[in-house]
């Protein structure tokens, strides 16, 4: 997708240089002097713990209030919408529980105002956060791109972009209202960090650490080999550095189909000095030989992709497992509760760019683990929302 305010900026096209697409697959494996020096000037501001902070105090003020809108709305307008919803419900003598389709739902709820303005601050949040990130790296762009440039170059770990693949069109949707989606914007990357530490991630992901208890809550396989081990649909990496961190020997990977999402993984986890490699390929065709890794793992991938892509996904996920290999997805629950959880599905779904919830909760993930060839686990939730409820092992 195509941003008008790109073009007056007067810079080579992302994804267009040279630079970019010379970037070798086999990059440094540890960092030079010049490379420590040259990955922590990513921010003139310092540091907050293992990230840089942003560009300006009035942004990361900004952004501190759109976090605290998403905890109210999440905490407080969700909790006033869910009592409407239960007493319009059982004034007309349904059950807030009742199984139904979610235009059943949409059906019963969608005229209350609080449950309609409920939703729209939602989707709203998300718009006018992005658009401000969008601005604010746009009007630095020259000093950001040079950044990535410089990085691209940079270890440890290596980054392979493949600007003239394809990028078939279900992957080019705008998911979250993020500006041109994961794959249409130079500053993806930047723009998906903070708007997801202003959003779902708020007060629980600031230091990755809802990335680290997935890594620590992933399976390994029964005779305890883990040599590799790959992320599928990496996103900005952090998952990929988690596992890193906790699996330190062994070799790890993260593929996505987002250019600009694994260009921004690469840098960071220069910056953090973790060996990962980053590489722009799609999750159903990854390019790797059958049997190459002992673990797979994944975050919030498969709500992203259509039916077919995940069926495709899967049966991919099997061939680059080796025998015993284990896959550990998380993804969001598949089961809402309530009639009003249901209504809020289809409201993001349609109005807030989630566009493929539909077809991730029509999908049966573990049948499709077990057409492929995985033996489906079920795990016990651990609370956590994020939390796997299912692994499969290659037999």
């Amino acid at each position: 997708m195509t941003n008008n305010l790109f073009p007056t900026l007067k810079r080579r096209d992302l994804f267009a240089t040279a630079t970019a697409a010379a970037v070798s697959a086999t990059a440094m494996s540890m960092r030079s002097a010049e490379a420590k020096e040259v990955v922590r000037t990513m921010t003139i501001r310092g540091h907050d713990g293992i990230y840089p902070r942003l560009m300006s105090l009035a942004l990361e003020s900004k952004g501190d209030y759109y976090a605290g809108h998403y905890v109210w709305r999440a905490a407080q307008l969700e909790k006033a919408a869910e009592e409407r919803a239960t007493a319009l419900l059982k004034e007309k003598g349904i059950d807030p529980t009742s199984s139904m389709s979610w235009g059943e739902a949409v059906a019963l709820l969608e005229s209350d105002p609080l449950i309609a303005m409920t939703c729209r601050a939602r989707s709203s949040q998300q718009k006018l956060k992005y658009q401000m990130l969008q601005n604010a790296y746009y009007e630095r762009a020259d000093e950001f791109l040079s950044e990535m440039e410089r990085a691209d170059k940079m270890g440890p770990g290596t980054l392979e972009l493949n600007p003239k693949m394809h990028i078939p069109e279900y992957t080019a949707h705008e998911i979250h209202s993020m500006p041109g989606g994961y794959v249409g914007d130079a500053f993806a990357g930047h723009m998906y960090h903070s708007g997801t530490d202003w959003g779902a991630y708020v007060d629980v992901n600031s230091q990755d650490g809802a990335h680290m208890a997935m890594a620590a809550a992933a399976q390994v396989p029964a005779d305890g080999k883990v040599r590799r081990i790959l992320d599928i649909g990496t996103s900005i990496g952090q998952l990929a550095t988690s596992i890193k961190r906790r699996f330190p020997e062994a070799e790890v990977w993260g593929v996505d189909i987002g250019g600009p999402m694994v260009r921004y993984a690469h840098m960071k986890a220069a910056d953090m000095g973790v060996a990962v490699n980053f590489a722009q390929r799609l999750a159903e065709d990854t390019k790797f030989p059958d049997n190459h890794f002992d673990m797979v793992v994944s975050n919030l991938l498969f709500h992203e992709v259509n039916e077919q892509g995940a069926k495709d996904i899967i049966k991919e996920v099997r061939r680059v497992l080796r025998p015993g290999g284990v896959f550990s997805p998380t993804d969001t629950n598949t089961a809402p509760a309530t009639v009003k959880a249901k209504y809020t599905l289809w409201y993001n779904y349609r109005w807030n760019h989630e566009d493929w919830y539909a077809d991730w909760h029509s999908v049966d993930f573990a049948g499709e683990m077990r057409k492929s060839g995985l033996k489906p686990n079920n795990l016990k939730n651990t609370g956590d929302r994020y939390s796997p409820q299912i692994f499969g092992v290659k037999a």
